[in-house]
Order: structure tokens, then sequence, then C-alpha cells
């Protein structure tokens, strides 16, 4: 099926609008590595990429990653991010924070 001019602008547009973008270079070879990795998951490259980068900032910040990992959905993801620029602080820590409160909260509550 042929798309239209009209039909790639408007894709072209949200993409512009919606997405960075970055190119990485890897050896010869790597890009089968990471195509065949992503696909045992379930991931497309970019969103393998994306989640290991994402893991590895979080690990270097002392984040939730040194005890486990935790997935979000894009847009929980999304919500949260814009909280945590929100509050001045780091995706991790204002991960951490809301947990942290939401626990006390709710054995407060329970008593």
């Amino acid at each position: 099926m042929a798309v239209s001019k009209a039909n790639q602008r408007a894709v072209n547009k949200y993409k512009k609008n919606n997405y960075d973008r970055i190119e990485i270079t890897v050896p010869k070879g790597y890009r089968g590595v990471f195509q065949a990795h992503a696909s045992a998951r379930g991931e497309s490259v970019n969103g393998f990429i994306t989640r290991t980068i994402q893991e590895a900032i979080e690990r270097d910040a002392g984040g939730p990653q040194e005890t486990g990992a935790v997935s979000l959905l894009p847009d929980t993801l999304k919500a949260a991010q814009e909280a945590a620029e929100a509050a001045g602080e780091g995706l991790p820590q204002f991960v951490t924070r809301a947990i942290s409160e939401t626990v006390e909260r709710q054995k407060e509550a329970s008593k």
C-alpha cells in the first residue's frame, strides 16, 4: 500500500515534535547482536537501546536499578518524568521518594 505525501509529511511532523533523534555508530556485527537480543525480549532495537541507557543512568545515579529493575509504561514514564522535573528531582530520586511516601501513607492508614 502506497503512502501519500501528505501522510508522510504528517508522520514526519509528529516525529519532529515528539522525538529526539540520536545516531550511534557501532562496530560491524553489533547491529545483528542488538536485533537478536531485542527480538528475544519482544522489544524493538530502539526500545532496547533506550531501556539500556535509561537503566545505566538510573544505576549510575544510585537509583532503583541497584535493587532491581522497574519498568513503566510509556505514558506513566512520561508523567513521572514531568513530575520529577517539576519537583526539581531526577527521575530515580522522584520515583524512590514517591514510593516511600506512598508506603508510609498506607502504613498510617492501616493503623
